[in-house]
């Protein structure tokens, strides 16, 4: 692999590793092996050829020979070299190169022999043989005794010149006397290719061999010379054949790939310009009908695909960006819809308040709320929506809005819970539901009535102790079910005290591990901030959370609430109860002004009271048990600071809110107005303010008088 990437090389280092270079070396390799391959083969076909020819040209002239001379007269000669040669001494036989055996053999020539000699010498120069001679063999000493002689100069010398016999060729001639295999045979002047033929008398009785020799090294040298020329044209034909399939692989291969490549650059160089076009694929038009083809076809298809693709991811880029915006406003409009202006009652110094809400997602399904349901009762909520995400927040705000309403009318926490859950189950088709806790303060004595809706338990520290769970009673989530009723409990609150609300996603805080935040951490974090303020408290719990989770993601909003109750709203609390009857009415209204004295109340303000006793007290007489008989309490109330007197009736009679009846038109004369109402409105006119609320069958009014 080459060390540059294809962007790093120069052209001629481009040139060098391009595919077709890579196809060139990869053909020329291949043909290279495939021209060995034919050269040795090749080689030893036309060597084997030529070795066969020569050697049956050595065989044919050894016949010819054979057929020629005499036999007779061969056996003449043959007789004489034999009995020469076997009457030499050993001494003398053992040095054929002598003077004494050259002389031995001299009186056999004459002139019929040098005649055939001679023949011999003609034949042999006519067949282009190296030599050729008549002899006999000698079994017996393992010899061939050469005769007669073509060249008696050459290698076998003249007559009487033994030569040795391989142990092969005697094997041979032992199971046929009248054949001497051809043999390979080897001189200092290199191989010969040996041939042979029986030379036969009159009496058809073998008389000597004819011997004819043939030199290899004409075979060597046509088969070098032959090797040269084959492998030159070979190399010349490889070199042709990889060009041409070279030419033919860059045709169907190589161009097209790099059209292909070409596009693919002008496609991206174009969509970094911004110029739109999806033909840079199609109009290649490859028509290789293979799978360079189908390639360029895929490619027009993803070019199109990818425009399209495109097209669609702006336009959902673009929807992204609307919705964006818009999470980001209902974010915006869920946080202004929860209290987040702290100090939240900065007039007040019966109480401290700090909520917080932190939602899985851009807006969440919790909530929280407080609010003055009148000048002396908080109320307070802490619920946590079903889901999360925009449906929840949708939910939520509508739950909000519904429990803050029934809540402002001074009803109990169990009536506000059961209205809401009515309202939400007439209309709930998502099948939706939350979870409640709502409790009203009365900030003057401390005294807590709320009411649980399958939320979590609350916790309270009482009297600089720990904080700890409240186990009070749940009731059934809201909207899951109607005809619901919810039970309600109280608890008083002394000064100090603290109420902590919040919803699951604290305990149910996931860290990496899967291991679950809990309660037990939750109330350690909780008392580690006994004597903080609401802030604090909050602040404890939230960085708790945040060690234990670690970054883990997180899988639900998570909203707290902490309430501290400073007290101090309220002096003085007494009530009277009587007989609902007319005569009673003297006896309510000394019972006030004893009160109203003994803290020097303005007489202005106590003859207002007197005439609102009056009025308000007559209407419970006459009515609320009309036609039978029942009771009435009359509860007073001192606030000192704003100082102000707080007169609450309240009576088990009929259901009745005097607050839902028009006032009367008092720009109309006596006879033209309705009767009735204008005690009430008198009430209303002198009193600063005036509330009613029916709760656990108790109607009861409230006026308020600033003095």
């Amino acid at each position: 692999m080459p060390e540059k990437s294809i962007r790093e090389m120069n052209d001629f280092e481009r040139l060098q590793n391009s595919l077709s270079a890579r196809t060139f070396h990869a053909i020329i390799i291949i043909c290279v092996v495939l021209s060995l391959a034919a050269v040795l083969f090749g080689f030893y076909l036309y060597t084997n050829s030529v070795r066969n020819q020569y050697t049956e040209k050595a065989e044919d002239a050894a016949k010819t020979i054979a057929g020629i001379v005499d036999g007779d007269e061969v056996g003449k000669y043959v007789d004489a070299v034999t009995e020469t040669y076997l009457g030499l001494s050993e001494d003398v036989r053992q040095k054929p190169d002598s003077d004494e055996y050259a002389k031995a053999f001299e009186s056999i020539a004459d002139e019929r022999f040098y005649e055939i000699t001679e023949l011999l010498k003609k034949i042999a120069d006519a067949n282009g043989l190296s030599t050729a001679y008549i002899g006999f063999l000698d079994p017996t000493g393992k010899k061939f005794i050469i005769v007669l002689n073509s060249d008696p100069s050459g290698d076998f010398k003249g007559s009487g010149h033994a030569v040795d016999v391989d142990k092969n060729v005697l094997t041979e001639i032992s199971k046929n006397l009248s054949v001497i295999p051809a043999l390979i045979s080897k001189n200092d002047n290199g191989y010969f290719s040996l041939g042979n033929a029986p030379v036969y008398d009159s009496h058809k009785n073998v008389a000597g061999y004819a011997v004819t020799g043939i030199s290899m090294q004409t075979v060597a040298d046509m088969s070098r010379s032959f090797l040269i020329q084959y492998v030159i044209v070979l190399a010349v034909v490889t070199i042709l054949m990889a060009v041409l399939m070279t030419l033919h692989l860059k045709r169907k291969l190589v161009k097209p790939v790099n059209q292909i490549a070409d596009a693919a650059q002008n496609y991206v160089k174009d969509k970094r310009a911004g110029i739109i076009s999806t033909d840079h694929f199609s109009k290649l038009n490859i028509k290789t009908g293979d799978e360079i083809e189908n390639l360029a076809l895929i490619m027009a298809d993803m070019e199109r695909d990818i425009s399209e693709i495109e097209n669609n991811l702006t336009s959902v880029t673009a929807e992204k960006e609307r919705i964006g915006t818009e999470l980001s406003l209902a974010t915006r409009i869920q946080a202004d819809m929860l209290p987040n202006i702290y100090p939240a009652f900065p007039d007040r110094s019966e109480f401290d308040i700090y909520a917080t809400m932190t939602p899985a997602k851009e807006v969440g399904g919790d909530f929280y709320d407080f609010f003055l349901v009148d000048h002396d009762t908080l109320g307070i909520v802490m619920a946590d929506v079903s889901g999360k995400g925009v449906p929840a927040a949708l939910f939520m705000m509508v739950s909000k809005i519904m429990i803050k309403n029934h809540g402002m009318n001074g009803i109990s926490p169990k009536t506000v819970l059961e209205k809401v859950n009515e309202q939400i189950c007439s209309n709930n088709r998502e099948e939706m539901f939350i979870t409640v806790w709502y409790g009203i303060l009365d900030l003057a004595t401390g005294h807590l009535r709320a009411s649980n809706a399958g939320h979590e338990y609350p916790v309270v520290m009482q009297n600089g102790n720990k904080f700890e769970l409240l186990k009070d009673k749940h009731g059934f989530v809201i909207g899951g079910m109607s005809g619901v009723k919810y039970r309600e409990y109280e608890i008083d609150l002394t000064p100090g005290s603290k109420l902590f609300l919040y919803t699951d996603g604290v305990p149910e805080a996931t860290n990496e591990k899967m291991e679950l935040y809990g309660t037990d951490r939750m109330l350690d974090a909780l008392n580690t901030a006994v004597n903080g303020s609401p802030y604090e408290v909050l602040n404890a719990v939230q960085n708790s959370v945040d060690s234990f989770v670690n970054g883990a993601p997180q899988f639900d909003d998570l909203t707290m609430l902490c309430l501290e109750f400073k007290g101090g709203g309220k002096k003085t609390m007494k009530e009277i109860t009587v007989d609902a009857s007319v005569e009673n009415i003297e006896a309510v209204t000394d019972f006030i002004n004893a009160e109203l004295e003994a803290i020097d109340c303005p007489m202005k303000a106590q003859t207002q009271i007197d005439i609102a006793i009056d009025e308000l007290f007559g209407n419970i007489a006459q009515y609320a048990y009309s036609p039978g008989k029942g009771e009435a309490t009359v509860r007073y109330e001192l606030e000192m600071d704003p100082r102000r007197v707080i007169i609450t009736f309240m009576d088990k009679g009929k259901k009745y809110n005097p607050l839902e009846k028009e006032d009367p038109d008092t720009s109309l004369s006596a006879e033209e107005r309705e009767i009735g109402g204008l005690g009430v409105f008198l009430v209303k006119k002198t009193m600063d303010d005036m509330t009613y609320e029916y709760s656990d069958g108790y109607n009861i009014l409230k006026i308020f008088k600033n003095i």
